[in-house]
């Protein structure tokens, strides 16, 4: 969602900042007022072209900032794949414009104007000039079928996708088998067999290097420990023994005239035991110690060769010993290539029938959507002033598969009697294309994932009937989306959640362009002005909420 418009130095705009919300914004405001170029500053932000032309007089620099708000897992995912990580949930694009550069930045990086033309798409859709329409591009046209008729293809698209994986995944496997490459298949069969005994050889065991770590640390410390022991077993058999022998002895004599010392008597007859035996075990110990150089030189010879097949196959023996298993499996696929590859050739025919089946039943279903979408699209456009229209939505099969099916699909439309189906992108008028495609995105408004959509000239040549049904259509559109609509329709503009006024004031001595969102009251104000109301009176006030309450029920 567009959250917020910050826009300064642009043409008649000094300086204004707006915040949108949800739902549907409308901003109107009397001819010149410069609602032009608001959508224009947008545009910019977006990457259309543009240079220090549009600096307003006497500046120097100016600046495009536009706030997202991104909370759509489907979005978010697209984005994260073109490594864009929304800071907060927020992304803001800039762009700042002088008279030798323009820049454009996303939060706060500068990037290519190509790429913020690659992640635009994913954020806003603009209806009224032909930039930016998501929907002018056929490659959309499939996902918009598709969502529409996801009811009748909820189990054909899963089903389909299945096939298509496994049959790819089964032509890589049988491509990275060598092909027919004679040559290249014997040179792998020598590396993998290379591979294999260097691992053999090697006589890999699970656990044993964390048991050579120890061993290596005991041996190579070996006279650190000798010393250790040495003194050890000094300190249990020298004065510290005497002095406790001496102690027991008094004791003794002591016990004979206070047998409340017995308990203490005890106690140090368990010590000296236990000093005795622990001066032993020392003993024995540093009898046992022996430094062996030989057997050090090999252990560190040992750890270094596990080092270095650990750098080659994997991080430890378990992994070291899986990749054995792994190379022993391409060895033996390659070594009887023939049939094995006859094998998987055969799995793979199998699979190709199930994905031509899928395909088929699934452009079968895309043709049945077809046809009612096309009857909902004529009604809807019938409504939006199309009286005498007729659409088409082109599904061809082709010999291409990919990861949609085997379809391609190419909305078609002719807007007068007698004229031919002609492709979306051909359709002249503005007002016409922007009427065409609220009428598409009214039935695909439960499925397109765009967050904010932007209709401009959408009232252009219509009125009263025509008009409201417009606006009820962008109602619809706004329970899922958020709106953004330049209109000086009244009827259009009394459907507003929030209405915006662009109004075009002197500073200065110079022409300045800004925008504010209205109260209720001013919004009534600005609606009866809308309705032709040259005095506004409490009749024309009345007028214009009974207009407001009337679309906001239906």
């Amino acid at each position: 969602m567009l959250e917020e418009l910050h826009v300064r130095n642009i043409a008649l705009i000094r300086e204004l900042e707006v915040g949108f919300s949800d739902h549907l914004n409308i901003l109107s405001g009397e001819t010149g007022a410069g609602k032009s170029i608001l959508l224009g500053s947008v545009n910019l932000a977006l990457g259309l072209r543009g240079g220090s032309e549009l600096l307003r007089t006497g500046e120097s620099e100016a600046l495009v900032e536009l706030v997202f708000s991104v909370t759509d897992p489907e979005v978010l995912k697209n984005l994260q794949e073109l490594q864009v990580e929304p800071e907060d949930g927020k992304l803001i694009l800039s762009r700042r414009i002088s008279e030798k550069r323009s820049i454009l930045r996303l939060n706060g990086e500068t990037v290519p104007v190509s790429f913020v033309r690659q992640i635009s798409p994913l954020l806003i859709d603009i209806h009224g000039q032909h930039e930016h329409q998501s929907l002018l591009s056929e490659e959309q046209h499939l996902r918009v079928l598709d969502g529409y008729g996801k009811a009748a293809l909820s189990k054909l698209l899963p089903e389909y996708r299945e096939a298509y994986r496994a049959y790819r995944d089964m032509k890589k496997k049988i491509s990275d088998l060598g092909g027919s490459d004679d040559e290249e298949r014997e040179r792998r069969l020598g590396f993998l067999e290379f591979q294999l005994q260097e691992i053999e050889d090697a006589g890999i065991r699970e656990g044993e290097e964390a048991c050579l770590t120890e061993e290596q640390k005991k041996l190579s410390s070996a006279e650190e420990i000798r010393e250790g022991l040495s003194m050890v077993s000094e300190a249990l058999s020298g004065n510290a023994a005497d002095g406790l022998s001496q102690a027991i002895q008094r004791l003794q004599q002591l016990s004979t005239l206070d047998r409340e010392l017995q308990p203490l008597l005890t106690e140090l007859r368990d010590i000296e035991s236990l000093m005795q035996d622990a001066s032993v075990d020392a003993k024995d110990r540093l009898s046992a110690l022996e430094t062996d150089g030989e057997r050090l030189h090999f252990v560190d010879e040992r750890l270094t060769e596990l080092s270095r097949l650990k750098r080659k196959y994997g991080n430890s023996e378990t992994e070291i010993l899986k990749t054995a298993e792994r190379l022993q499996h391409e060895y033996d696929e390659l070594k009887n290539f023939s049939e094995h590859k006859e094998e998987l050739q055969k799995s793979l025919s199998v699979l190709q029938k199930k994905l031509v089946s899928c395909a088929e039943k699934l452009h079968e279903a895309r043709l049945k959507t077809a046809q009612e979408f096309e009857r909902e699209m004529k009604e809807t456009l019938q409504d939006l002033n199309f009286m005498r229209v007729d659409f088409k939505a082109e599904v061809t099969k082709t010999s291409r598969f990919t990861s949609a099916g085997a379809d391609e699909v190419r909305f078609m439309i002719s807007t007068n009697p007698g004229e031919p189906l002609k492709p979306l992108s051909k359709v002249a008028s503005g007002g016409e294309l922007s009427r065409i495609m609220l009428a598409i995105k009214t039935l695909s408004a439960d499925s397109d994932r765009i967050e904010t959509l932007i209709f401009d000239e959408i009232d252009q040549g219509i009125s009263g009937k025509t008009a409201a049904k417009v606006a009820e259509k962008m109602r619809k559109i706004a329970g899922n989306h958020q709106v953004i609509c330049i209109s000086h329709l009244p009827q259009i503009v009394a459907a507003a959640d929030h209405h915006f006024l662009i109004e075009k004031t002197e500073e200065d001595g110079s022409a300045v362009t800004g925008i504010r969102e209205l109260s209720e009251d001013a919004s009534i104000e600005e609606l009866s002005r809308l309705l032709g109301a040259s005095d506004i009176t409490e009749a024309g006030r009345e007028n214009a909420r009974e207009m407001k309450q009337l679309i906001h029920k239906q």
